[in-house]
């Protein structure tokens, strides 16, 4: 740097690199703002670094500026005179206020721009940020879909920007949609509709499926004046099996919303087992009566003293 402390500078970029210092009024800035060039502005009393980009500046240029800039950015910071300075990137047709304020220029406007297939303007990458932003918005807002129904394609399929190219693309946006989760109040609205089912004779409820998640039966007791009431709660299941898991035994129950063609719901039914019950307690019934007639007589008092 300069000894002489200087509160703005401006350099011109040669192709090779190469940074060369232009002695230049302030007043008079654009009458140098030229379409063809990058020019790096500083503005030390702003604490700014300015990369003007004409926009028919070649495209490297417009790529080592910003190296170029950091440059300068180090340079300063190394001086104990200035301070730390911004970089802020300025487009031809696009200026920011904040540039046109510092200088008190008008916006110049861009009559022609090289058309290359790397290089993306200020105004562009903020429409791709937004648009980016509108996406993900959209896709929150999503119908939910179950795991069944879900397919693993890219949300969204974009083909290379060429800035200044008016035809259109060949390939087209993918219209699917991501799967979202389930709300705890649409999965309570589900688990309602669901348990006010009646179940088919021999079977229990053993599970439910909604989305991504399992849910299962858990037994809470409340003791209320004395007495002890059993409320069956359906809560989610923290810990999973993992693998594969084969159900052999039971009977699947799909649950679907035509307004929305889509599966809401998979309920998990397991047979009772009632004959083998009512078994069950038939033998323990019988055991019972076996061991009251096996017990032994016990001598009366009578019998004694006889």
């Amino acid at each position: 740097m300069e000894n002489v402390y200087e509160e703005f500078m401006v350099y011109d970029l040669e192709n090779t690199g190469e940074r060369k210092k232009l002695d230049i009024n302030q007043d008079n800035l654009q009458l140098h703002l030229n379409s063809e060039q990058v020019l790096i502005i500083v503005r030390e009393d702003l604490r700014r670094i300015f990369i003007w980009k004409g926009s028919k500046s070649p495209v490297r240029k417009r790529f080592i500026s910003s190296k170029v800039a950091q440059q300068i950015q180090k340079e300063l910071i190394t001086d104990a005179r200035y301070h730390r300075c911004k970089i802020v990137s300025i487009d031809q047709g696009d200026e920011l206020q904040e540039f046109l304020n510092a200088f008190k220029l008008e916006s110049m406007e861009a009559t022609e721009r090289l058309p290359d297939m790397r290089y993306i303007r200020n105004v562009e990458r903020d429409r791709l940020k937004e648009e980016k932003k509108l996406t993900k918005q959209k896709n929150s807002e999503a119908e939910y879909y179950s795991p069944i129904l879900e397919d693993t394609a890219d949300d969204i399929i974009m083909s290379s920007i060429r800035i200044g190219d008016t035809k259109p693309s060949l390939l087209k946006p993918s219209t699917l949609k991501k799967t979202v989760g389930l709300s705890e109040q649409e999965a309570d609205k589900i688990k309602e509709k669901i348990l006010k089912k009646d179940v088919p004779p021999n079977y229990k409820r053993q599970n439910l499926i909604l989305g991504h998640t399992l849910y299962g039966a858990v037994s809470k007791v409340t003791e209320v004046l004395g007495r002890n009431i059993v409320d069956i709660v359906w809560e989610k299941v923290s810990k999973l099996p993992e693998g594969i898991v084969e159900l052999d035994n039971n009977k699947l129950r799909v649950y679907i919303d035509q307004n929305k063609g889509i599966v809401e719901a998979v309920e998990v039914l397991k047979k009772s087992d009632l004959n083998k019950s009512s078994e069950d307690n038939r033998q323990n019934q019988e055991q019972k009566v076996n061991i009251r007639r096996e017990l032994p007589k016990i001598p009366s008092n009578k019998s004694s003293e006889n």
